[in-house]
């Protein structure tokens, strides 16, 4: 059995001329969610083997402020540059790629890739707000064998109903 929590990251900072998109940090109202959600997944599914987050500053500051939240250790999450704005292909391309004996991932990452993912995985949904997350299971034993025709969705949390 696999298990794929997938976390948009927090609010960030406003997109201007000044700031690089990648580097846009968390708003405190982010870090709240950021937190608030780890505590949130902790409660439902535990610590993962595995934190997987792309690099770009807002994703990965979620990933350390949920990490946290969860007790899993900051210096085991696993960056990505090439997941920044990664399309859900790419994203499944990455997890396929995942040891087998990791058995739970949280993902963070940004949209349209994170909602792309969740409505292939068979969940309709327009938009995977900031902080919020979906959970699914593969009952499968290799990440190899993980498609979008065997997810198992298991719950959805959206930041604001914390």
């Amino acid at each position: 059995m696999k298990q794929l929590i997938i976390l948009r990251h927090g609010k960030a900072e406003q997109n201007t001329m000044a700031i690089d998109d990648y580097d846009r940090e968390l708003t405190e109202r982010g870090k709240r969610n950021a937190n608030d959600m780890g505590a949130f997944i902790l409660k439902k599914a535990g610590v993962p083997d595995l934190i997987l987050s792309s690099s770009a500053k807002r994703a990965h500051q979620t990933a350390i402020i949920a990490a946290k939240s969860i007790g899993y250790p900051e210096n085991e999450i696993q960056t990505d540059q090439n997941l920044y704005f990664a399309p859900e292909r790419w994203i499944m391309n990455v997890l396929s790629k995942l040891p087998d004996n990791i058995n739970s991932c949280i993902f963070v990452g940004h949209n349209p890739g994170l909602t792309d993912l969740i409505n292939s995985l068979g969940v309709q949904l327009d938009n995977l707000p900031t902080a919020s997350t979906a959970c699914f299971e593969f009952n499968v034993d290799s990440w190899r064998e993980v498609s979008t025709d065997q997810a198992n969705f298991k719950w959805l949390k959206i930041a604001k109903e914390l």
